[in-house]
């Protein structure tokens, strides 16, 4: 089993919503942990992303960061 470094769960419990919410806690500089299920780049519900959504989404939060 794998330790999420985020939530301390396993990491094989993860969805995939969740798993790109984790990670973007991990890199974003005050990623505010009271929203969580909702996309900090589009602010739409994680759970209602596609995957090709989540990867998009993440990319764009990342890029937001290299500024």
């Amino acid at each position: 089993m794998t330790e999420c470094p985020t939530c301390k769960l396993s990491m094989e419990s993860h969805s995939s919503a969740e798993l790109m919410e984790c990670c973007m806690k991990q890199v974003g500089d005050g990623f505010p942990a009271e929203i969580n299920g909702i996309c900090p780049n589009c602010k739409h519900e994680l759970e209602k992303h596609t995957d090709v959504e989540l990867a998009e989404c993440t990319i764009e939060f990342l890029k937001s960061g290299l500024t």
